[in-house]
């Protein structure tokens, strides 16, 4: 991964909920499910000046979902200026979806586990590409 470009990291939640895996769908706003033609993001955000994208990629996750998963790939996926992370979660661990610390202000509606089939296709549109190649290192994790 070229740190050059990478301007923003996160992380593609996933659990397993009885052998289906679900993504963590965070209900984006709705001025930008509109301009964005999705309901889902994803946990992520800039990386601070100084700041490995790793360590930004779960200092975003857990402001954004309350979480910190583990992860399963080692290298992020990584189209243009965004590295996504995939980390599992247990079932049971609980998402809470809080205001930004430095806005204060909510980035998203709430949450949904969403079908690793469907995430994609509900996704941001920005986000579609990441969300295909996520899934792909989701199923071999699977073996599904």
């Amino acid at each position: 991964m070229s740190n050059k470009k990478v301007t923003a990291s996160g992380i593609f939640v996933i659990r397993n909920n009885n052998n289906q895996p679900e993504a963590l769908g965070l209900v984006a706003l709705p001025k930008e499910r509109k301009r964005s033609r999705g309901r889902y993001d994803f946990p992520k955000g800039s990386i601070e000046k100084g700041e490995h994208p790793l360590k930004a990629a779960f200092r975003e996750c857990f402001e954004e979902s309350g979480l910190t998963p583990k992860l399963i790939n080692q290298e992020p996926v990584t189209i243009g200026p965004l590295a996504l992370w995939i980390g599992i979660v247990e079932e049971d661990d609980k998402v809470m979806v809080s205001k930004n610390p430095e806005s204060d202000q909510f980035e998203h509606e709430g949450y949904e586990w969403v079908k690793i089939n469907d995430i994609k296709k509900n996704c941001l549109g920005y986000l579609k590409q990441h969300a295909i190649e996520c899934e792909k290192i989701v199923w071999e994790y699977f073996r599904l």
